[in-house]
């Protein structure tokens, strides 16, 4: 990542912290609830919390030069990082440094969620992946003696910020370790002709079956469009082989971003600190 862009994304990072601080007091008075379930909807909330809060933050500081963008229309990314007040072309990357792609996981989950599975070849060395844990926390009442069970709001309570391409490639190595592929040019399921072929890149699983819905239509289950597994971040790290653990720990040791990853991983979820001791 070029000098400028790795400034960048330092600066957003390091603001990361005030605005998870100013997101959480936000939503104790604002989102304050009884009840509060998972499945809600609330971690698209916070999602575009975090990068409002940002903004503001950027934006409160004179000598900043920079300010995030929300994207519109169907673009993959959540945001975009642009010089401020220049012109900006999102079709193009005009006036654009980088871009950040906002991820939520709800820490008392089953099953946490937040699946990264766009493409390798698809991503920009400058892009950013951000990931937010969060869950339903006890806030104080808004007058009065609290009523049984309290109020509760989402706090978000660990947060990660790198490089997106890095975690990409240890996703990649993975999803093969387990026997998984990714369609090549003139190799295509659905016999594509090779210049216009739209599946290059496109994850199988080890039984062949497509893992995102733009997959080769050919490799449809019976029961299910697109398995979904491709990418999940607490999932793709629940290792089960020798040659997988290898594999997390050689990124670990190799790559600072997956290193700051993995740690924030494995200080949420018991399965990926076993990986790392072991």
């Amino acid at each position: 990542m070029p000098d400028k862009h790795e400034q960048v994304a330092r600066t957003i990072l390091k603001t990361t912290e005030e605005a998870r601080r100013r997101l959480n007091e936000f939503s104790a008075r604002m989102l304050r609830t009884r009840g509060g379930r998972i499945g809600s909807g609330m971690g698209a909330v916070i999602e575009a919390l975090w990068g409002f809060f940002v903004n503001q933050i950027l934006l409160e500081d004179a000598k900043c030069r920079i300010e995030l963008a929300r994207m519109y229309g169907h673009d993959y990314n959540d945001f975009a990082c642009i010089g401020r007040g220049v012109e900006w072309h999102p079709e193009t990357r005009e006036g654009e440094l980088l871009r950040v792609e906002v991820k939520s996981m709800v820490a008392s989950a089953d099953e946490s969620k937040a699946h990264f599975d766009r493409l390798g070849h698809e991503l920009h060395e400058t892009d950013l992946l951000a990931v937010f844990l969060w869950d339903w926390l006890p806030v104080p009442a808004p007058g009065g003696p609290p009523p049984v069970g309290g109020y509760v709001s989402p706090q978000v309570k660990d947060y990660f910020v790198g490089r997106a391409s890095d975690i990409a490639a240890l996703r990649d190595a993975l999803h093969r370790e387990c026997g998984g592929t990714f369609v090549e040019s003139g190799t295509c399921p659905d016999k594509c002709a090779v210049d216009a072929c739209l599946h290059i890149g496109e994850p199988l699983n080890a039984k062949g079956s497509r893992e995102r819905p733009s997959g080769p239509s050919s490799t449809r289950t019976k029961t299910v469009s697109y398995q979904a597994n491709f990418g999940g971040l607490v999932r793709m790290l629940g290792c089960r082989t020798p040659q997988a653990r290898s594999i997390v720990r050689k990124f670990y040791a190799e790559s600072p971003t997956v290193k700051t990853h993995l740690d924030f991983a494995a200080r949420n979820f018991l399965r990926v600190a076993k990986v790392l001791r072991e």
